[in-house]
């Protein structure tokens, strides 16, 4: 049985993993999300849902977080998991944010990143490593997450 926990630990995406090169619908117009064209960037991948209590405050937090540092090679993009895109829109009706989202209706990208909780965060520097994954969201987390950012930024390529 420990041999089974071990092994489940050792499938988690966490700090030191390749970001997946997953390909998404994107929510509205345009062409597919695909995460392997944003080598060179910073990342926050962030897998939401209308449904998620901390996504209205994780949401608004990383669209300032957007704006304040995409200038310097910073990006969000947001998967959602609601399973009906309408669900999705109603929620960014409310909560609006200028940076990419992609449906994730069938879980491909939660699963390849082995989403646990909602919201989940995975922070990416330059070069499509995984440094730091965040799971749930308080405003702890922003204040945490702006000095990773700004830590990212500022390593050399």
């Amino acid at each position: 049985m420990l041999l089974a926990v071990f092994s489940t630990a050792a499938c988690a995406l966490e700090a030191g993993a390749p970001m997946p090169p997953i390909s998404a619908p994107r929510i509205g117009e345009g062409a597919p999300i695909e995460l392997a064209a944003l080598k060179g960037k910073v990342v926050y991948v962030d897998f939401w849902a209308s449904w998620c209590v901390p996504c209205r405050l994780s949401m608004p937090t990383l669209e300032s977080l957007y704006k304040k540092h995409s200038a310097q090679g910073f990006t969000v993009v947001g998967f959602n998991k609601d399973v009906e895109a309408a669900d999705a829109k109603r929620f960014l009706q409310r909560v609006t944010v200028s940076f990419p989202l992609a449906l994730d209706a069938k879980d491909a990208a939660a699963q390849a990143f082995d989403v646990k909780a909602m919201p989940s965060g995975y922070l990416v520097d330059r070069k499509g490593v995984v440094r730091k994954v965040h799971r749930g969201f308080t405003q702890e987390t922003a204040a945490t997450l702006e000095k990773e950012i700004a830590d990212l930024l500022a390593e050399p390529l």
